[in-house]
């Protein structure tokens, strides 16, 4: 199976944060706030492309929670400075920094799993000489 469907839901999440940093950046350029807007349309770029791999989405992820929760503390930090994004953007800005890191944390959690579910059918499939082979 390919497209969204076979995307594990911390990728789907990543997928969607991505299209969502995106339309707030059109926002951000349309209103005038060109740091914020180049900001998360990079970031949302980057997130949305590394969702299709686990592995990327778990870096890119931890990554984007540390950017996130830095430019909060800017953005709170300099009232009336390039990364204010106001009251509701800080607030989202330390939202999606938290969120970044579950992401990284659940895509972590799908690779041991499926590490898991690997190692299982493996034994399964694998014949052993000592003992019978299950009919």
């Amino acid at each position: 199976m390919t497209g969204p469907a076979a995307l594990t839901w911390p990728q789907r999440s990543a997928l969607l944060l991505g299209v969502l940093l995106v339309v707030w950046a059109v926002i951000d350029f349309a209103r005038g706030h060109v740091p914020l807007g180049v900001l998360h349309v990079v970031t949302g770029v980057v997130i949305g492309a590394s969702a299709v791999r686990t592995r990327a989405e778990r870096l890119v992820a931890s990554l984007m929670g540390v950017v996130y929760l830095v430019v909060f503390a800017v953005g709170v930090g300099q009232p009336g400075g390039s990364m204010d994004a106001g009251a509701v953007g800080n607030a989202a800005h330390l939202l999606i920094g938290f969120a970044s890191v579950a992401v990284a944390e659940s895509c972590a959690w799908c690779e041991q799993r499926a590490r898991r579910a690997t190692r299982h059918t493996a034994r399964r499939t694998t014949h052993h000489p000592h003992r019978p082979r299950p009919n």
